[in-house]
């Protein structure tokens, strides 16, 4: 394994895997690293465009501030400032935090999914079908694209003292995967009005993402 990268100038030195080993369940690089003494992560994209994605969120004015830093990217790393904190599934909730964090995500997720951005970018239920060996026999042509993490979970979304900060930023894509969030078991109540697939395929997509999470 390599002792440092270089991406568009940047050198990142003492990689360390962040889990067991540097290549992940998705056969993916993922590694802490350092630059000038700057802890950092850097990980492999699975779509060539996600890195000019990534950069299209950082210079966003609102939506950059729930995500880390962007450092450098190329069409196969990105790397990103590496943040410290507590997950909100790492501490315990009251009912008002709850309340307050629900409502703070519910307005990060609608101001997401109202910027526009041109390029169909990482296919993600095209993915987890693929990954489970399965093909998608419904038409899916009717959810308009959106910019979407496609891993929303509370494990990924950290407390910081600039507030919630969205990490684990692999799948983040603009494509139709965003519909999943309907069925998001923290995020209860509708974020949308649903008029773009059925209840029915809504109940089969989601179970192809559980069967998906269950071997990844």
């Amino acid at each position: 394994m390599r002792d440092k990268i270089i991406i568009n100038g940047f050198t990142i030195e003492n990689l360390t895997p962040i889990k067991k080993s540097f290549i992940n369940k998705n056969k993916k690089f993922s590694a802490r690293g350092f630059i000038d003494k700057k802890k950092v992560k850097i990980y492999e994209v699975f779509d060539k465009k996600q890195g000019s994605l990534r950069e299209f969120v950082s210079n966003h004015k609102e939506l950059s501030a729930y995500f880390p830093n962007l450092i450098a990217y190329d069409e196969k790393f990105i790397v990103e400032e590496w943040l410290e904190g507590n997950t909100l599934m790492e501490i315990n909730l009251n009912f008002f935090k709850k309340l307050k964090y629900s409502l703070a995500l519910k307005k990060m997720i609608k101001l997401m999914w109202s910027i526009n951005y041109d390029e169909e970018v990482f296919d993600y239920i095209d993915y987890i079908y693929k990954r489970v060996g399965k093909i998608c026999h419904f038409d899916l042509n009717k959810i308009p694209m959106r910019i979407n993490h496609n891993d929303l979970s509370l494990d990924n979304i950290l407390i910081t003292p600039n507030g919630l900060k969205i990490i684990d930023n692999e799948y983040l894509g603009n494509s139709r995967g965003w519909i999943l969030n309907l069925k998001n078991s923290f995020l209860k109540g509708s974020l949308v009005n649903n008029k773009y697939i059925t209840s029915e395929q809504l109940i089969e997509l989601w179970k192809i993402r559980v069967e998906w999470s269950q071997i990844h």
